[in-house]
Order: structure tokens, then C-alpha cells, then sequence
């Protein structure tokens, strides 16, 4: 029998992005009063492009804020998982696709449990670090190396994808 899920994450905004928008509103509306109240006391040909620049500036920000709108799409497969990023509805890019049969480990992810140890590259593909439904895989992975995927699937694929890892692997 074929195996074919889907599930989708949204990443949650962390203080960071919060910042992000902050600064991003903040430049906007400097630009704007600049465009509109300096650059025509200076030369009247900037008056004329003030208006350009202003249009510029919001639809930058627009583009920018809504570009952190993170959705995080898990597909299951036979035992293989893409796992794609999407921005703000409008760009997909893949980040990884995995083999479960091909995983060295798998289980719930505790921080504390990888401090000490290193990976070539570690994937974070979740809707936050503090979600306490947090799962890792590592992997030997063609592109990254040892690999560690951070993710946080629903029970459907967890136990979908169960079926093609080895046992031992099973944390």
C-alpha cells in the first residue's frame, strides 16, 4: 500500500521578526519624509521622483514583511520526506528530502541531548524551538553531510513513517 501525507506548518514570528517589522515600518516612513519634505526644498526635479521613491519604499516594505511569513510543508512519501520552505504564499523551495530508511536516529528533540555533538548541517524546518512536539532525524544526507532535521510532524507521519525505519533507529 502507497503512503502519501501532507501536513503544514506555520513558523511562528519570534522577537526577532517582531524587530524586523519594527525596523521595516521605521525606514518607511523615514523615506517617505524625506521623499515628500527634504528632496523638494533641495532640487525641484526630486519632487518629481519623490513619488517614486515613496511608491518604491512601501511596496519594499510590503515585500519584506510578508517575505516572514514562514509555512514549513511536510510530504511523506513511501518512507521519504520533502520537507519544503514557503515564503509568504508566493516561493517554495525544497530544503531537504529524506529517506526514514536511511535515518541513524530518531525521536523527540531535547536540546540539552546535542549540545556536545556536531552535525555537518542542522535543518530547523518547525513552527518554533519551544513547541514541546519537536522531532530530529539525522541522516547521512548526499548534500549536507551528517545531517539533523528538526521538525515537528503530526502523529499521522510520525507513525506512517515508522513503517520503513529500522527499529533500532527509534528513539
Amino acid at each position: 500500500m502507497d503512503v502519501f501525507l501532507e501536513q503544514l506548518v506555520v513558523k511562528k514570528k519570534t522577537g526577532m521578526d517582531f524587530l524586523k517589522i519594527v525596523g521595516l515600518v521605521l525606514a518607511t516612513i523615514i523615506v517617505v519624509f524625506l521623499a515628500f519634505f527634504v528632496l523638494p526644498r533641495i532640487s525641484r526635479i526630486f519632487s518629481t521622483f519623490g513619488v517614486f521613491i515613496v511608491v518604491g519604499a512601501l511596496y519594499g516594505a510590503w515585500y519584506l514583511i510578508t517575505s516572514l511569513n514562514i509555512e514549513y510543508e511536510y510530504i511523506l512519501t513511501n518512507g521519504e520526506i520533502d520537507v519544503d520552505k514557503i515564503i509568504a504564499q508566493r516561493k517554495r523551495k525544497r530544503l531537504i528530502t529524506v529517506n526514514t530508511r536511511n535515518f541513524s536516529e530518531f525521536g523527540l528533540y531535547h536540546p540539552e541531548e546535542h549540545n556536545g555533538r556536531s552535525y555537518d548541517a542542522t535543518i530547523f524546518a518547525c513552527s518554533s524551538l519551544e513547541d514541546p512536539n519537536l522531532y530530529y532525524a539525522v541522516t547521512e544526507h548526499p548534500k549536507y553531510g551528517n545531517c539533523m532535521l528538526v521538525f515537528n510532524p503530526d502523529e499521522r507521519i510520525v507513525e506512517n513513517a515508522k513503517q520503513f525505519m529500522k527499529r533500532n533507529v527509534i528513539k
